[in-house]
């Protein structure tokens, strides 16, 4: 076979001339395919596809089969010799992708996954983010534009971009009702946690991974898997504002059978049963941390410091009745007009009960009656136990 386009020419004018039978062409050019395709021969099927796609073009009734003939054989090619090609025929195809929509689609799917395959997530995600799902020739199921919201959603989301993620999911968010595959609306849900995670959303976050970390689905889903969700869990619950939403979270986790094989372990209790943490001990779970975890709030703290700051002010109130605002910021390391601001932000939040005296520079931490307390403590212990009775009574009965 020459080099030249013109051999290329030459050789569909033979097969056109040759062979009259429709049957027996579509044989000549499924051969020169290929042929071109075996030898690797990335230059000549450059050509091939120009020829084709030429505006002023002889072979315009054999466009479109000559084209489906390359996408069904292209994923035989290298990754670098498959992305070179697919790039030159979706830039042959631009502006003509209503002619050829299927061979569009399936070069998309291919350039995807060498994207992948080379960590070039946001690639990945807009090379499927180009394909017309909504629209088109070919009618798409909801199950099958649910898949492709969820893969760029995901593909996303690895580039750590929450803002183009949020919006395929939402996407996905309108078709979900009508599918019925179970992986792919765990898929989903998993997909919208760790939008919340990116978004910073770590109380909500947590909520939907410690939701999800119980989702078995009757062994459909991989334990390693589940616990990966659970740990997830535990990082954002940890990082959460304090408050009374977060104690729910830090209990339901705290319950969980499996929680003390997750790391971080440790910090979580502390947190559940309301007591004081040290810098020095959230040093390794600070290691862990994701680089949106790790982020700089505007008043210049991190999430982490954030959140352990406002636990320990928490923590204090529950063994103070009242402290003088200099005596709270050397207890949390800070001055004791940013301790104040943190109480503050707290109190009007609703997620400390209390109020400063600013005459007296003291904070009064608003415990209620002791009894009272008491009592409900003892309430909320025997609800847990009765429960967990309950659940192991499920749990042997199916």
């Amino acid at each position: 076979m020459a080099s030249s386009s013109s051999s290329i020419v030459q050789t569909l004018n033979a097969i056109v001339t040759e062979t009259s039978d429709a049957n027996a062409r579509m044989e000549k050019f499924t051969e020169l395919v290929g042929t071109l395709v075996g030898n690797h021969d990335i230059p000549r099927l450059k050509e091939l596809a120009d020829c084709m796609l030429a505006e002023q073009t002889q072979f315009a009734l054999f466009a479109r089969p000559i084209l489906q003939q390359v996408t069904e054989k292209m994923e035989q090619l290298r990754n670098s010799e498959l992305k070179e090609l697919g790039l030159h025929i979706l830039d042959q195809l631009r502006g003509r992708v209503v002619s050829f929509e299927e061979e569009d689609f399936v070069i998309r799917e291919l350039l995807a996954n060498v994207f992948q395959a080379e960590g070039e997530w946001s690639e990945a995600a807009k090379c499927l983010a180009a394909i017309n799902l909504e629209a088109g020739s070919r009618c798409r199921t909801p199950q099958q534009k649910a898949e492709k919201y969820v893969q760029i959603a995901q593909y996303y989301l690895e580039d750590d971009d929450a803002v183009s993620a949020d919006t395929f999911c939402t996407r996905a968010a309108m078709v979900m009702h009508e599918v019925q595959d179970v992986p792919l609306n765990l898929r989903f849900r998993v997909c919208h946690a760790r939008i919340l995670d990116s978004k910073r959303r770590f109380l909500d976050a947590a909520s939907k991974y410690c939701d999800l970390s119980q989702q078995a689905l009757g062994g459909q889903v991989d334990e390693g898997d589940l616990l990966k969700l659970l740990q997830c869990a535990v990082t954002c619950a940890i990082l959460a504002p304090a408050g009374p939403q977060r104690s729910k979270i830090l209990a339901l986790l705290c319950k969980d059978d499996r929680i003390r094989s997750v790391d971080h372990y440790e910090i979580l209790l502390k947190m559940f049963m309301e007591r004081l943490i040290r810098s020095s001990e959230i040093q390794k779970f600070e290691e862990s941390l994701l680089p949106h975890q790790k982020a700089s709030l505007p008043d210049g703290q991190t999430v982490l410091e954030r959140a352990v700051l406002q636990h320990n002010v928490l923590a204090a109130s529950r063994v103070y009745k009242n402290m003088k605002l200099p005596d709270l910021g050397l207890l949390l390391g800070v001055p004791a007009d940013r301790a104040e601001r943190i109480a503050a932000k707290m109190v009007s939040e609703q997620r400390l009960t209390g109020y400063i005296c600013q005459r007296t520079g003291i904070i009064h931490f608003d415990v209620g009656n002791e009894t009272l307390l008491t009592w409900d403590k003892h309430n909320r212990n025997l609800c847990s136990e009765v429960d967990s009775v309950l659940m192991k009574v499920k749990e042997t009965t199916t």
